[in-house]
């Protein structure tokens, strides 16, 4: 009976060795192993049936372990096994429970995978990869007592997840500052509320209060609102600087003709009307023309109180001026 089993698993286990290459275990985990046992009995009907669903449980098996399903898998191997029993499928069994050990990290993976090679060492005749197995046996067994560790220490804290679709708040919870979003790390927390705070220029602070719970994870997601501010519409005081460029020029022009007159006062001493008429009128010019620029001074300065005015109102929201 056991003869024809063996001859419709072993080269099905044969590819079971390639596929596990194909898979990378690590250089302490031997790969899963060709069937060696044989025997002479012979077969009724329900024993080939079992065979031959043995054997499509253990192909399925292969194509799941070569597609990452490992926990699909482990079912499809244990089927195998309790069909036609076979140390080398508790091989297999325990190569997929190690690849879920290290991709999930979890104890109960870490335990299943040491407990099976074990078995797969004391129900294969003689192994020829005992001493490798035994190594990878004791690197599991340290990895389970760093998980189990770790375990103990998640235990007494919660974890809190900062998530955002705006890039550049400044993000803060409790005391300690995070950084800014997006943030890519989860936050180690003592179970109780904390308070999360978020700014950014141009939005209204974020402000929230989380709970985190003992050995469990939570997210929070930071909204943030635009702020909105009004800004007065000013005109530009056209005229008022107009004015007093008047101002400025009449100022000047003063300036010259009282220079002018002055020069025209004669050096010598005469009492003569005629010769200080030329010197009174541009005298007087220049006086004229000093008043204007006083007179000019003044309008503008009135012109700029009106014009400086607010004649409107624009809103801004997240620095972008809304439409009215």
């Amino acid at each position: 009976m056991l003869a024809l089993v063996s001859a419709l698993l072993v080269s099905g286990l044969g590819a079971r060795r390639a596929l596990a290459q194909e898979a990378s275990p690590p250089p302490q985990a031997p790969t899963p192993q060709e069937q060696q046992e044989s025997s002479s009995e012979t077969v009724g009907e329900q024993g080939v049936e079992s065979a031959r669903r043995a054997r499509e449980e253990f192909q399925a098996g292969v194509e799941h372990y070569q597609a990452g399903r490992y926990v699909e898998a482990i079912h499809s191997f244990q089927v195998a096994a309790s069909l036609i029993p076979s140390a080398d499928l508790w091989f297999n069994i325990a190569s997929a429970y190690e690849q879920l050990a290290r991709s999930r990290g979890e104890v109960s993976d870490y335990e299943q995978a040491i407990a099976h090679y074990r078995r797969y060492l004391t129900e294969r005749v003689d192994p020829p990869d005992r001493a490798a197995v035994e190594a990878n046996i004791t690197a599991l067994t340290e990895r389970l007592e760093a998980a189990r560790a770790a375990q103990t220490v998640a235990a007494t804290t919660g974890t809190l997840q900062v998530r955002s679709d705006f890039e550049g708040a400044m993000v803060r919870v409790d005391d300690e500052e995070l950084g800014a979003t997006p943030i890519d790390r989860d936050v180690a927390l003592p179970p109780g509320r904390h308070r999360v705070e978020a700014t950014r220029e141009g939005y209204l602070p974020f402000l929230a209060e989380v709970g985190v719970d003992l050995g469990l994870t939570t997210t929070t997601r930071i909204d943030l609102t635009p702020a909105r501010t009004h800004r007065s519409i000013v005109q530009s005081p056209v005229f008022a600087w107009v004015a007093w460029g008047l101002a400025a020029a009449s100022l000047v022009t003063s300036v010259g003709l009282g220079i002018h007159a002055a020069s025209l006062v004669p050096t010598d001493f005469d009492p003569s009307f005629d010769q200080y008429a030329d010197a009174r009128t541009w005298g007087a010019v220049s006086d004229a023309m000093l008043a204007a620029t006083a007179a000019f001074t003044a309008v503008g300065i009135a012109l700029f109180v009106i014009e400086g005015q607010a004649v409107g109102t624009v809103t801004e929201r997240g620095g972008v001026v809304e439409e009215p």
